[in-house]
């Protein structure tokens, strides 16, 4: 197998694993907090092409972008860091783009607006996930779907 079947092939496997990931989220009756917690999590690090296992032990939202990020270009997670620092004309690092586009493919998937101001300020991937409850509790296709238990 060469280089480009074997990324064809993880490509393929990510989308595969965060569709059902998202899957599990709309499906679940009701859908507990920990649930979501749970599949968020395992979807964010399908998006992002990481595993658990490459995860260091305390790790923010941002460290784990750029860890995906220095993945995605075979490089060290440093190297990302400092490259991503000359930002492009706009201002927006690659680190930026890459999760607005993750909270955006979670605001189509889950029909969710998710609240900007909020999604800038994440520090974490337990941050994510209570934005994203705290969210559909506000949303009247989610409230009655959502465990009342939290």
């Amino acid at each position: 197998m060469d280089g480009q079947d074997a990324i064809r092939k993880l490509l393929v496997h990510a989308r595969q694993s965060s569709a059902l990931h998202l899957t599990t989220i709309q499906e679940a009756l009701p859908l507990t907090r920990s649930l979501l917690k749970e599949e968020l999590k395992a979807y964010v690090l399908a998006k992002y092409l990481l595993t658990e296992a490459e995860l260091p032990p305390v790790l923010t939202f941002d460290q784990l972008t750029e860890l995906s990020l220095a993945k995605s270009m075979q490089v060290s997670p440093a190297l990302v860091k400092e490259f991503d620092t000359a930002q492009s004309c706009d201002g927006a690092t690659s680190a930026m783009v890459k999760k607005v586009l993750l909270f955006r493919s979670l605001e189509r998937n889950l029909k969710l607006q998710l609240p900007a101001t909020r999604s800038a300020r994440l520090k974490s991937l337990d941050d994510l996930s209570d934005m994203v409850w705290d969210t559909m509790q506000k949303d009247a296709d989610w409230c009655g779907r959502l465990s009342a238990e939290g």
